[in-house]
């Protein structure tokens, strides 16, 4: 079942600066969470460290930097949220849309996870990008 992003406490947002991904590397993508004044770590990068209490349910969105991505025929979208021992007995993170996904962090701990973002520039065949968060669940 997928949580409501209105039940999140735990908001983690990827920003997407499509020019610099045109090689298909990372970089140009940044992510951001609010929970800087609860120990997270590495905003700005594709390897942030959020910071949660156990049970805190999550909410990723991806967008491009640029407001007129979209509306000039770009697509950007998260594929996915990947396995991650820090996700317990509710599973994996869930689609709410294309841009967006919600999850609960049930494990106690220091867990890593794949994040897949689908790029797709304006008249070029898309691309899939991989990050690699870390999620630090205290109990």
């Amino acid at each position: 079942m997928t949580t409501p992003v209105s039940q999140c406490t735990v908001f983690i947002q990827v920003w997407v600066d499509t020019n610099a991904v045109q090689a298909g590397t990372t970089n140009g993508i940044y992510m951001v969470d609010n929970r800087t004044s609860r120990g997270s770590q590495k905003e700005g990068s594709g390897t942030l460290q959020t910071s949660c209490t156990m049970n805190s349910n999550i909410c990723w969105t991806v967008l491009p930097i640029d407001p007129n991505f979209t509306a000039a025929g770009g697509m950007i979208g998260l594929q996915s949220i990947g396995n991650s021992n820090a996700w317990g007995s509710s599973g994996q993170p869930q689609m709410v849309d294309g841009a967006t996904f919600t999850g609960t962090a049930q494990n106690a701990g220091t867990a890593n996870y794949q994040m897949g973002i689908n790029v797709q520039l304006p008249g070029k065949s898309g691309m899939t990008l991989s990050l690699n968060p870390t999620v630090n669940v205290i109990n």
